[in-house]
């Protein structure tokens, strides 16, 4: 961890001078989702016990994933630019939650099945019993009051004075929607496959955890720098290639920090799906409601 925050501090300090770099930004997201969310998943998951989890050629397994990732970045450039030319909702969204599922999940299931041939329980531990659970609901209580003081997800939401019966119908329909269409395809890759594959051939949960975490980062870069309109990142019109892939590092990448600690911490499918979800619902709410027709 020590090494991630020192190239942090030092990709932050090149940033400094770009236009349009919010330097507060990045240290308030540094504070909340690199030191505070972190420490509540530590505390969260004091009292619960891994499940068990199957990784055979972790090696192997790793380098393929690391390669893969290539697949993603030319996806997140081109295949979601060109489902994005689609404007017809709810067809859009179905689109793009299909791509996704196929990159992220359908195809690595392939891929790491074939050089390990594992059972789904093996590949992917669930456990949904109460106590198993409490972590998940502990952290998305912590996303949500997070997203409501200091998100704009609330804000916007009580602006578009939604019906009551609106919000009743589509809160938990959209929490549905965003546990497959952020948890099960973001967890699933950066967390139960690569995270997990790269702590065994590092000997280092930690080190499995960061190299992850910055992974996911800069997988990014490539849509931010290309198609920043597409990413909807305050990046402006045309960030430069060095600016792209310094935003990937000290704002993108933190996000997977607490639920990399999740994930170390429970071996937990589930839990990371659901605190997710959580983090992403509020923001996310009132697009889905207009996505699916529920208001104008």
């Amino acid at each position: 961890m020590g090494a991630y925050f020192a190239l942090w501090a030092a990709v932050l300090m090149l940033l400094r001078g770009f236009e349009g770099f919010e330097v507060s930004e990045a240290l308030a997201a540094l504070v909340i989702l690199g030191v505070i969310f972190p420490v509540l998943a530590l505390l969260a998951t004091r009292h619960v016990s891994a499940l068990p989890h199957v990784a055979r050629q972790p090696r192997i397994a790793s380098v393929v994933l690391v390669v893969y990732l290539t697949v993603i970045a030319w996806v997140l450039v081109s295949g979601f630019g060109r489902v994005a030319r689609i404007t017809a909702e709810p067809l859009h969204s179905v689109l793009l939650l299909s791509v996704k599922l196929l990159v992220f999940v359908t195809f690595p299931v392939a891929i790491i099945s074939a050089l390990g041939h594992y059972t789904i329980g093996e590949l992917i531990p669930i456990s949904l019993r109460w106590r198993a659970l409490r972590p998940a609901l502990w952290m998305s209580l912590a996303a949500l009051l997070m997203q409501a003081f200091l998100g704009r997800g609330l804000y916007d939401i009580r602006e578009a004075h939604p019906p009551v019966w609106v919000l009743a119908v589509a809160a938990p329909l959209s929490f549905t929607w965003l546990m497959i269409e952020v948890g099960v395809v973001e967890e699933f890759f950066f967390r139960v496959l690569l995270q997990e594959r790269l702590a065994l051939v590092l000997r280092s949960p930690w080190g499995g955890l960061v190299i992850a975490a910055l992974l996911f980062g800069l997988v990014h870069a490539p849509g931010f720098y290309l198609r920043p309109a597409g990413t909807q990142e305050a990046l402006g019109a045309h960030p430069s290639l060095f600016m792209a892939i310094g935003y990937s590092i000290v704002l993108t990448s933190l996000a997977g920090l607490f639920l990399g600690v999740l994930w170390m911490r429970t071996k937990n499918f589930a839990v990371l799906v659901i605190v997710h979800a959580a983090g992403d619902l509020l923001p996310n709410l009132l697009p889905w409601v207009r996505a699916f027709h529920l208001m104008r």
